[in-house]
């Protein structure tokens, strides 16, 4: 007994001192002793969600999910290990792993309003915002008063297309707390404002009460949009330009590095590489990529309207299965220069096929189906490999209004170069020679879609647009506004409207305001350049 007693003390010495190693940074020793500790107390679930956290922060995630997976299975009871394995599972691009075991949860009962908005976030993370919704509002009826239930209930309806529902909501949400800027941001996104109903009041009284960096950034982008709704450019711009300048100051970013891992790419995937792969044969899949803000998601939803067609929104999948692919395959970290390479040693018909079951079970039930990450743009020459069968649908819109567009957007952890004009432009010149490069290795198997031209000719260009898929004409296609499907993304709220050009040439509004853009795209000849033919 003695000797049990003294077991268990040292143990919990153990735990101790690995929890003090994660507060000084000590990761990997951090690690290391909580491993020990488990070695001793494989049961304690609280352990191995602790050991699970710590490998999701050293960016080891296969070790993470492992992890999450047993604390759950010591403690069925907890349901809170099943929901953290879930998120963990679609964090890494498992959405097909995650959404059966927010499957097995939706059965549960939960007893909180913090379990219940856990699984309601990780339903949102599976693309399932009705079901999602049923959470939240779960959570609503524990937590009637909770701004964080209140605007999750108001994403889900953005979502869904429930748009006065969620202006509604988000109303009661700044009633509780006047200086929730992501409330206000997403508020102001739901409709075009007016000279007679705006929020520009509320929003000037946020701004200069405060509420900390973060909200303050959102309340800027917030003003910027209500602004330029009301034609006061000089002003919206003052606005915005605050916002991304707090926004920039946050972030540890270099823009030439992104650059050389695009040159790199462009390097390294010739069109011999490409074409020479034996990847895995099906037709299934339908990618659109291209830049935020350029049209993917318009895109997207013209082609979802086709019965044969089934949209998976934006998923991690392609990019989470090739990393899994490399990492297995030389048992390290990679830089991304040598990741570059490292794919092209990559079984392209293992990975093909594994990509195609990551998508499973939201996909399967019609012939096709639609991944618009927009971000595949850099993994086009995987897609080209992998997926031989596979048709790319690049989207590109003016440089001057794409590239303005995204300085106007808040993204959530991504597109970091979107918030200096200058990084901006260096990007985007980058981004265009990699889609030259890819119109050349791709050849008739990559079509570029001018938004201009969609928006000038809709009914010509959708019907290139179904043709280069394979797919048969269907009138539904021009009416995607119509479908009321789900929309995961920042086009949430306009994609509900049919196509309107009012977006078409919206940066000269801003005349010498962008003359840094303008001389950064100029210097690389870029000004009103064009990738899909005329």
């Amino acid at each position: 007994m003695v000797s049990e007693g003294f077991n268990t003390s040292h143990s919990q010495v153990t735990l101790s001192r690995a929890k003090e190693l994660a507060g000084a940074g000590e990761l990997q020793k951090a690690a290391s002793a909580a491993r020990a500790y488990l070695d001793a107390n494989p049961r304690d679930s609280h352990a191995w969600q602790f050991l699970a956290k710590l490998h999701q922060s050293s960016q080891r995630f296969e070790e993470a999910i492992s992890c999450a997976e047993q604390a759950a299975l010591v403690a069925p009871d907890r349901p809170e290990c099943l929901l953290e394995y879930g998120l963990h599972l679609v964090g890494s691009g498992r959405r097909r792993d995650a959404l059966a075991v927010a499957k097995r949860l939706e059965s549960v009962n939960l007893p909180t309003a913090e379990l219940n908005t856990a699984r309601g976030t990780l339903l949102t993370y599976c693309d399932e915002p009705l079901r999602a919704l049923v959470s939240f509002e779960a959570a609503l009826q524990q937590s009637p008063n909770s701004g964080e239930c209140l605007f999750n209930r108001a994403s889900a309806q953005r979502m869904i297309g429930d748009l006065l529902g969620a202006e509604r909501t988000l109303d009661r949400v700044i009633c509780l707390n006047p200086r929730h800027g992501a409330a206000h941001l997403m508020r102001s996104g739901l409709r075009v404002q007016t000279e007679t109903r705006n929020h520009l009041s509320e929003l000037r009284v946020a701004v200069r009460q405060g509420g900390g960096v973060e909200n303050g950034i959102a309340l800027h982008f917030a003003l910027a949009k209500e602004l330029e709704d009301l034609s006061r450019f000089d002003e919206a711009f003052s606005a915005l330009e605050v916002g991304c300048r707090l926004q920039r100051k946050r972030m540890q970013y270099d823009v030439s590095q992104d650059i050389a891992v695009i040159d790199q790419i462009i390097r390294v995937h010739t069109q011999t590489v490409v074409a020479g792969a034996s990847g895995f044969p099906t037709e299934e899949p339908i990618f659109v990529v291209g830049l935020p803000r350029s049209g993917t998601t318009l895109i997207a939803q013209i082609l979802a309207s086709h019965s044969s067609v089934h949209s998976i929104g934006e998923t991690p999948a392609l990019a989470a299965e090739t990393i899994s692919a490399v990492r297995q395959r030389v048992e390290r970290h990679v830089s991304k220069m040598e990741f570059v390479a490292q794919v092209l040693d990559v079984n392209p018909h293992d990975l093909g096929k594994s990509y195609l079951e990551a998508t499973r079970p939201q996909t399967g039930h019609t012939p096709r189906f639609v991944d618009k990450t927009p971000i595949n743009y850099l993994y086009t020459g995987v897609i080209g490999r992998a997926l031989p069968g596979a048709k790319i649908v690049a989207v590109a819109r003016d440089p001057m209004d794409v590239c303005f567009s995204m300085f106007k957007t808040l993204f959530t952890g991504a597109y970091p170069f979107s918030y200096d004009l200058r990084e901006l432009g260096e990007y985007y010149a980058a981004w265009h020679r990699l889609m030259r490069h890819w119109q050349d290795v791709l050849g008739s198997r990559l079509l570029i879609v001018q938004y201009e031209d969609l928006i000038s000719d809709q009914r010509a260009v959708t019907r290139r647009l179904v043709r280069h898929c394979g797919l048969e004409w269907e009138d539904a296609c021009l009416n995607f506004s119509e479908q009321g499907k789900p929309v995961m993304t920042e086009s949430a709220a306009t994609i509900r409207r049919d196509l309107y050009s009012s977006s078409v040439g919206k940066s000269r509004q801003y005349g010498r305001r962008l003359d840094l853009l303008r001389s950064t795209l100029g210097r690389h000849q870029l000004l009103g350049a064009r990738l899909a033919p005329i």
